[in-house]
């Protein structure tokens, strides 16, 4: 899509080196939300981009469209385009702007169209192969077990704010993930700062010589 005003900037002409991934999971995924089965495939994708937490995407035709009502909310992506929502309804739930899709992505990524993405946190249940998963497949080099925010650093996961960031969990980010998120401590103070910011200081603040790549 060209853009539509000034902002609309298509980031790959300013960094070719950016990385998006969007790999094929080996596995049947089925995410259900409000008693109901939302998507279902044996053709999702997970998107690995630089920066941000893994999102699995479902063909389009894989996904319960009777149960979605389009909005009028948008966003845009220098990477990947304009982004147009789809909010949940069931007949015992609704969610408001929960799925979306790249209808028309820039070129570089064209690979992403026909595929619709879901918020993890803000469904119900996921499962792969009929096992129920909590978070988005380990993939090694990428956001796993071995760098995850979760992980590595248990006392930054607890301060992970529990209702402002749009359903994401710390396990969804890698301790070196430069996402600004919201916070909150054990008395109730809020506050806004990136990922890796707070992994510098809490390393900062360790006295017991641990060796980390962080500080």
């Amino acid at each position: 899509m060209e853009p539509t005003n000034q902002l609309d900037i298509n980031g790959w002409h300013l960094n070719t080196a950016y990385v998006v991934n969007f790999d094929l999971i080996p596995a049947e995924v089925r995410v259900e939300f409000g008693g109901e089965t939302i998507a279902s495939s044996s053709k999702t994708r997970v998107m690995y981009e630089l920066g941000h937490a893994p999102i699995y995407y479902f063909p389009r035709s894989d996904v319960e469209l009777s149960l979605l009502e389009l909005s009028d909310h948008s966003t845009y992506c220098p990477y990947k385009g304009h982004a147009s929502y789809w909010s949940v309804r069931t007949e015992v739930r609704s969610k408001e702007n929960v799925i979306w899709c790249y209808e028309n992505p820039h070129q570089e990524v064209a690979r992403i169209g026909g595929h619709m993405g879901l918020y993890w946190g803000l469904m119900d249940a996921w499962f792969e192969d009929g096992i129920v998963v909590d978070g988005p497949r380990d993939i090694p080099g990428r956001i796993d077990t071995t760098n995850q925010l979760k992980a590595l650093f248990p006392e930054l996961a607890a301060q992970w704010h529990p209702t402002r960031n749009s359903g994401s969990q710390p396990y969804e980010f890698s301790a070196e993930s430069n996402e600004l998120v919201w916070w909150q401590d054990d008395i109730g103070s809020e506050w806004c700062a990136r990922i890796r910011d707070r992994v510098l200081e809490v390393t900062k603040l360790r006295a017991d010589g641990d060796a980390t790549p962080y500080g």
